[in-house]
């Protein structure tokens, strides 16, 4: 998990803890939680594109009794 979404749960959890309703954090937080959840958005889209493009493949398999 990345750094900054692993602060931002500890900061909830933190929060809940102590009975907090608000939680505030820096705009510098949030820029990096926000850049941390672009990157395992783009990282997700290329895997499902790579699983697309994994399931358009036709494997063609020919089995002979060659000499049987």
């Amino acid at each position: 998990m990345s750094l900054h979404i692993a602060k931002f749960i500890e900061r909830i959890r933190s929060n809940e803890h102590k009975g907090k309703r608000d939680l505030v954090i820096t705009m510098q937080e949030a820029k990096d939680l926000h850049a941390d959840i672009t990157k395992l958005l783009l990282a997700l889209e290329e895997l499902r594109q790579a699983q697309d493009n994994t399931e358009d493949q036709v494997v063609e398999v020919k089995i002979t009794g060659g000499n049987f």
